[in-house]
């Protein structure tokens, strides 16, 4: 590698952490309630209807009809199930970031309350996302946008990966908070789960979706709604503040 390439990844390393880190700077992490619990949640497909806003988006895109988005998707790549070429799912992804589209993605009822309560509960709101937003200047600001829209609470944004050896969000949170904080990962995605649980975080929920269903995944709890979700992270917490003393 060139030094030129060299201080290329640097400038791009400190970028991530600017954005990613809860007050901005690295550092920081360690100075504001460094040790109260964290939930981490996922954005598309957990707290936000990504797939149907997608599909909807594609229709218009292409001109063409799509599978209803309460189809069973069994277990095949969106492209396939689509029933178009990868690369012009890839396209299509595109323009639907560049377009803005992010910022009016229908949320999930009761994705508000969700973070008011989780934060009432004296835990901090990790949002954990892929949104790769060192590819798209509008990632960012059009992400924090939908959040702000929707009113949802939180500390701290994790975005996809950049390190080379375990590039993946769930990497970056035990590396920023420790497993311990973590009382629970939110997700949808059965390979995001895989690998919250290789990096030694124990409880994982999936919200329930036509894509994730067949095949069936295992090590998660399946939840059908936000609010049957903070049911079982008030209980999660209270476990949590038992253990340490809270």
């Amino acid at each position: 590698m060139t030094d030129s390439e060299e201080w290329a990844r640097a400038r791009e390393r400190d970028i991530h952490e600017a954005m990613t880190y809860p007050y901005g700077e690295p550092e920081a992490r360690f100075r504001s309630r460094a040790d109260a619990p964290v939930v981490a949640i996922d954005i598309d497909g957990t707290m936000g209807n990504y797939h149907a806003h997608f599909l909807w988006f594609a229709t218009h895109w292409f001109g063409r009809e799509f599978p209803h988005p309460e189809e069973v998707n069994p277990g095949i790549r969106l492209s396939t199930f689509m029933g178009i070429t990868h690369r012009e799912y890839r396209e299509c992804k595109l323009a639907y970031r560049q377009g803005g589209l992010k910022r009016f993605m229908p949320a999930y009822p009761g994705a508000d309350r969700l973070t008011r309560r989780i934060r009432k509960a004296r835990a901090q709101v990790w949002i954990c996302t892929t949104r790769p937003y060192l590819r798209l200047d509008n990632i960012d600001p059009d992400t924090r946008e939908w959040l702000r829209r929707n009113n949802i609470q939180y500390d701290a944004v994790i975005w996809e990966g950049i390190d080379e050896e375990d590039p993946t969000k769930y990497a970056d949170l035990v590396n920023q908070v420790g497993t311990d904080r973590i009382v629970a990962v939110v997700e949808d995605l059965p390979e995001q789960i895989a690998d919250a649980h290789k990096h030694g975080i124990g409880t994982v929920y999936m919200m329930d979706q036509p894509y994730n269903r067949e095949p069936a995944t295992p090590d998660a709890y399946r939840i059908r709604d936000l609010d049957e979700l903070w049911g079982n992270l008030e209980v999660d917490l209270s476990i949590w503040y038992e253990n340490h003393g809270g």
